[in-house]
């Protein structure tokens, strides 16, 4: 992005006030070099999609491998990956929403990492900071003691850029 920032010249980096990017450590430093004034903002796509990367398909995977034994549960779980990554409101069958129903019924790993994804995404409706805090920590809390792995780890994660999630609120 440094070919951006020289383009846009000392005066126009002077001037922005707010960048929204995903959580590159790459990219935050070379915006925060280049326009030290600039809040960084992560914004709630980048940031439920990392979820559904560090958390979902891996919990998925390690159910589908738990039930190595039992070749259909196996196939349900190993097939539902875009169940799980999709926003419930965009399934485009009510048939899905039957099967993605069903799923978290019949498994309380998935059912609790989905939960928390959807939960996760409320925190970009709050405007105001103190509010949002507060959700995030109730969040953060019900996440660590979930005693799932990938989720714990990624909500420390995600904690390291609590700032710039809180961001949105502002801006």
């Amino acid at each position: 992005i440094r070919p951006f920032f020289e383009r846009l010249g000392e005066a126009g980096r002077r001037r922005l006030r707010a960048v929204v990017m995903d959580m590159n450590r790459a990219y935050e430093e070379e915006v925060r070099a280049q326009c030290p004034g600039a809040e960084i903002v992560y914004d709630l796509f980048h940031v439920v999609a990392k979820y559904g990367r560090e958390v979902i398909d891996r919990v998925r995977v390690d159910e589908a491998n738990r039930l190595r034994d039992d070749k259909k549960a196996r196939k349900v779980i190993k097939g539902a990956r875009w169940l799980l990554l999709r926003n419930r409101e965009r399934l485009p069958r009510p048939e899905d929403q039957v099967r993605l129903d069903e799923l978290l019924k019949a498994n309380r790993r998935l059912m609790t990492v989905y939960v928390l994804k959807e939960d996760l995404k409320h925190l970009w409706a709050y405007r105001h900071r103190g509010a949002a805090r507060r959700f995030w920590h109730a969040w953060y809390n019900r996440a660590i003691r979930s005693r799932i792995e990938p989720l714990k780890a990624l909500a420390r994660k995600l904690k390291l850029y609590l700032p710039g999630i809180l961001a949105h609120c502002r801006w």
